[in-house]
C-alpha cells in the first residue's frame, strides 16, 4: 500500500493547529505586567476543591450594602472633622468593641519595664539590642511578657520605630541579633533608619482556645471568666503593642510620634485594631489579615465569620459569632475599622495565592474607607480597580500591594512597606 506522506503531514499539521487553537481559546490568559490583578482560575479551582463549603468565586459573592462610616446612629451625616472626632469616631469604636473585638478592662495597674539582656553594637555596630520584660502589677499579683528592641546607634536625631506583632515564634535576643529573619528583618529595618521592637502574641495571651487562664486577660480579671463583650486575644495583643509604645516613648533616641505597628495574618488584624484603639500609632500595617482584619466581612469570600469564630473563639468577643451567616446585619464592617485610623496612615497588603484572606475584599475595604480620610483632609486610594501584581499603589496616607506568592510576610513585603513608611514618617 502506498502512503501519501505529503497528505499525511498536511493532515497532522491541520490537527495540531486545531488543537493549538482550542487550547489557546480555553486556557486562562496570563495577566500582563500592568493589568489589574484578578484571581488565577487555577488557584480558584484548587482552593474550591480543598474547601468546597467556602466561596472563592466572585460571581457567588452575595449582594451587600456597606454601612456608611459617616452616618451616625441617629441617621445624621457627619459633615466636619470635629463631629467625626467628638461623636462618630467614639460611636464606631464602641460598636467594634461590643460586636467584634471586645472591651478592654478599666482596672488600675502598675506597669514597669525591666532590662533582662543587652548586646551593644549589633549589625556591624549599627545598633544596640536590648531584651526587655514588661511587668504588670495589680495589688500583690504580677504578670509579665518579654520583648526585644533594636535601637540605631549614632543617629543625629530621634528615629522613627516599628513595633512588630509576632504571631509565629519569639526569637531570643542572641538569635535576633544574628539572623535577619524575613518575618521580622530587624537588621533591614535598622539599616533603613528605624528602631524596631517585637513581641510574641502567646507570651501576652496564649493563642489557644483553652489558654485563657494563662494569659493577661485572666490576670486582669483575677481568674473570672470573660463576659460576652469583654476583650479577647486580638485586643489583648493590641494592648501589648501599646505597652511597648509606652516604653519606646521614654527613650530619647526614638521619636514616639513616628511609630508604626505591623502584623501578619492574625497579627495584621491586631495591628489595625491596635491603631484604632491607640491614636499614638502613626501607621498601621496589615499584611494578609483577611476576615476580622482588612477584608470586608459582608463578602463572605474565603474565611467567613462563622468559620473564624468557630476555629478561633478566643480572638473575638462572643457577640461576633452571632453574625455567622448573617454578615449583612453586622452594624459595622472593616472599611470602618480602617477609617478609625484616619487621618493617620494605613498600609494593607495581600498575596495572590492567599484567597482564604480575600485579597479583593482587603483592597475594597481600603477604598471604602476613603470618605473618612477625605473628610479629615487626607488623600487616599479611591481607584476601585485593583493594582497589578507586585505593583504597590500609594495615595496620600494609604497604600496597598498584592504580592506574588503564598500567605506570608516576606522581605519584599517589608521593603515595600518601608518605602511607604519613609514617605509618612521621614
Amino acid at each position: 500500500m502506498q502512503i501519501n506522506r505529503e497528505s499525511t503531514l498536511d493532515s497532522n499539521l491541520i490537527r495540531s493547529t486545531i488543537v493549538a487553537i482550542v487550547v489557546l481559546a480555553t486556557a486562562p490568559m496570563p495577566l500582563l505586567a500592568d493589568e489589574p490583578w484578578q484571581a488565577d482560575p487555577e488557584v480558584v479551582a484548587r482552593f474550591s476543591s480543598r474547601r468546597d463549603s467556602f466561596n472563592y468565586e466572585e460571581s457567588k459573592v452575595p449582594t451587600y450594602r456597606l454601612p456608611n462610616a459617616l452616618q451616625q446612629a441617629d441617621g445624621s451625616q457627619v459633615g466636619d472633622a470635629a463631629t467625626w472626632k467628638e461623636d462618630r469616631r467614639p460611636e464606631l469604636l464602641e460598636l467594634f468593641r461590643s460586636n467584634v473585638y471586645g472591651r478592654r478592662p478599666n482596672i488600675d495597674a502598675t506597669i514597669r519595664y525591666v532590662e533582662t539582656g543587652r548586646i551593644d553594637g549589633v549589625f556591624d555596630g549599627k545598633a544596640d539590642g536590648i531584651a526587655m520584660e514588661t511587668v504588670i502589677e495589680i495589688a500583690d499579683r504580677t504578670y509579665s511578657f518579654p520583648f526585644i528592641v533594636f535601637i540605631p546607634k549614632d543617629a543625629e536625631q530621634p528615629v522613627p520605630a516599628v513595633i512588630h506583632i509576632n504571631n509565629r515564634e519569639f526569637s531570643p535576643l542572641e538569635e535576633a541579633a544574628q539572623e535577619n529573619d524575613p518575618f521580622w528583618p530587624a537588621r533591614t529595618i535598622v539599616e533603613r533608619g528605624y528602631a524596631t521592637a517585637s513581641f510574641h502574641t502567646s507570651d501576652v495571651d496564649p493563642d489557644r482556645k483553652d489558654g485563657y487562664a494563662e494569659g493577661v486577660r485572666s490576670f486582669y480579671a483575677n481568674g473570672k471568666l470573660p463576659a460576652d463583650e469583654d476583650w479577647r486575644s486580638l485586643s489583648a495583643w493590641g494592648w501589648a503593642a501599646s505597652r511597648i509604645l509606652d516604653h519606646l516613648s521614654g527613650i530619647d533616641t526614638i521619636d514616639a510620634d513616628r511609630v508604626a505597628v505591623v502584623g501578619h495574618s492574625r497579627g495584621g488584624k491586631t495591628a489595625l485594631w491596635a491603631a484604632a484603639e491607640d491614636p499614638r500609632f502613626a501607621i498601621a500595617y496589615s499584611n494578609n489579615s483577611g476576615c476580622g482584619g482588612a477584608a470586608l466581612s459582608r463578602r463572605a469570600y474565603g474565611e467567613t465569620v462563622e468559620r473564624i469564630t468557630n476555629a478561633f473563639p478566643h480572638w473575638f468577643c462572643k457577640t461576633f459569632s452571632t453574625y455567622s451567616d448573617r454578615e449583612d446585619e453586622l452594624p459595622v464592617d472593616q472599611h470602618e475599622l480602617i477609617g478609625l485610623i484616619a487621618p493617620r496612615a494605613v498600609y494593607v497588603t495581600s498575596a495572590d495565592k492567599d484567597l482564604w484572606a480575600d485579597p479583593r475584599g482587603e483592597y475594597a475595604a481600603l477604598v471604602a474607607s476613603a470618605p473618612v480620610f477625605e473628610l479629615l483632609g487626607q488623600a487616599s486610594i479611591t481607584e476601585p480597580t485593583m493594582p497589578a501584581l507586585d505593583s504597590p499603589r500609594v495615595m496620600g496616607k494609604t497604600g496597598y500591594h498584592i504580592r506574588t506568592g503564598e500567605h506570608n510576610l516576606t522581605a519584599q513585603d517589608w521593603n515595600w512597606f518601608l518605602d511607604f513608611a519613609d514617605q509618612i514618617v521621614k
